[in-house]
């Protein structure tokens, strides 16, 4: 069994010293007897100047009774403890800074008792490429979440790996039900076998799909209702293995837009067959062939038949803006197109029984309407309303895109039924919003 003297032998000393993990070995009362070179430049010492020290002085104040008691119990059952398991102390160096460290522990029998040694390694450089592997996860871990459109990782077997918020919220699952799940239960069952085989080829044939190209894709939520999808498809190398990302965006609203947009074109289109003379023929009755809301002529005579208290009757006039720029831009058929949408959309807000919209110019629509409330309360209706984005879905030969529509609001309450001055007002209000307009 060897003694505390072949310790300071030379030849042990040297062969020490060309270890590169810090070596440091204390006796039974705690005080250290050796420190190899790596360890003293790792606490900043000179040459044999911890040797004879208590063993707390490479240990920071905070953290000395804790291992007084560690050293003690280790004593009590010296064993082999290897480094790492998670475990990370703090190490004192001797101009006083701290740094992490990894220790491990393994007794040394000598004829004085057991002794220990411990091998030390600064983990500062370590934690710091963690802290730095940490932060860009949780910047990709946050950019995936924080992503509009739902996104879904698949491996070669077809199986889900990842899925983000934005896939619960489209098909209705949480990430617990899909993930480790086939892709094509979130796929019409009819497609099952097609998208099967899909999936197979472009595995191996991958290619950068775009979203959209043309392509009508259908999604299954999980109550198994269907839904239009795009979806845009790419993929990755993690490692050996080839995943597939799957990019997927609910079209619902689109869709709706679309369909909307060519059943009021097909209206419009219809329309503008007429002729000049018969939409001045049926203007003049009364009617607007574009929008087919009552003209201002009837405007005026709903007025003049009013017999009723007026306190509690409203006029609302809805301008349409920068409508002569739309028609520039776009072409008239299309203004044209908008015009009927945003009288549609009026008409669809109008609540009150007995309500009525008129069309007043070609850009602005007026609303004779009776609530029991005061001017606030209307205009606040109003606002609610027609406050929120009015957007246009617009497709032609130059593409496809979503027109923001502005829509001004006045709420003006009825105080008298001179038609020529409930008619010239409301001219003040509407030509004061051209002038804004077209300034």
């Amino acid at each position: 069994m060897p003694s505390p003297a072949d310790i300071r032998n030379p030849l042990i000393r040297h062969a020490f010293d060309a270890v590169p993990t810090g070596l440091v070995i204390a006796d039974p009362s705690g005080k250290i007897a050796f420190v190899n070179a790596a360890a003293e430049r790792m606490f900043s010492y000179e040459r044999g100047e911890c040797e004879g020290q208590a063993i707390e002085a490479l240990v920071p104040a905070a953290s000395r009774a804790k291992h007084t008691e560690l050293a003690g119990a280790f004593l009590k059952a010296p064993a082999h403890r290897p480094m790492g398991g998670g475990q990370e102390f703090r190490a004192l160096r001797k101009d006083g800074t701290e740094f992490p460290v990894e220790i491990g522990l393994c007794p040394l029998p000598t004829s004085q008792g057991d002794w220990i040694v411990a091998s030390v390694v600064d983990i500062t450089v370590r934690k710091s490429l963690d802290t730095k592997v940490r932060e860009h996860h949780e910047h990709v871990q946050a950019y995936w979440e924080a992503a509009s459109e739902g996104l879904i990782t698949v491996n070669e077997s077809g199986a889900i790996e990842m899925v983000n918020r934005a896939t619960e919220r489209i098909f209705g699952y949480d990430r617990a039900e899909l993930v480790g799940q086939p892709l094509e239960k979130i796929v019409p069952v009819p497609h099952h076998h097609s998208h099967v085989q899909a999936r197979i080829g472009y595995f191996a044939k991958p290619t950068l799909k775009a979203m959209g190209t043309g392509r009508a894709l259908s999604g299954r939520r999980k109550d198994g209702t269907l839904f239009p999808a795009e979806v845009g498809l790419n993929v990755a190398r993690i490692g050996n293995r080839t995943i597939a990302i799957g990019f997927v965006t609910d079209i619902t609203d689109r869709r709706r837009l679309e369909e909307q947009a060519a059943a009021l074109g097909t209206l419009v289109d219809l329309q503008q067959r007429l002729s000049a003379p018969t939409r001045g023929e049926l203007a003049s009755g009364g009617f607007d062939p574009l929008t087919g809301l009552d003209t201002r002529t009837l405007f005026e005579q709903a007025v003049g038949n009013i017999t009723v208290p007026l306190p509690g009757f409203f006029i609302n006039i809805y301008s349409l803006q920068r409508l002569p720029q739309m028609r520039a831009r776009f072409g008239n058929a299309v203004a044209d197109r908008i015009v009927v949408f945003v009288g549609q959309y009026i008409a669809n807000s109008l609540c009150g029984e007995g309500d009525r919209l008129f069309g007043w110019d070609g850009k602005t629509f007026v609303a004779l309407i009776r609530r029991d409330s005061a001017v606030l309360q209307v205009q606040r209706e109003v606002a609610e309303a027609c406050g929120k984005s009015l957007e246009y879905f617009l497709e032609n030969a130059r593409g496809s895109a979503l027109v923001k529509i502005a829509l001004q609001v006045k709420v003006l309450p009825l105080s008298h039924t001179c038609v020529s001055e409930v008619t010239a007002e409301i001219d003040r209000v509407v030509g004061a919003a051209s002038l804004r307009d077209n300034p």
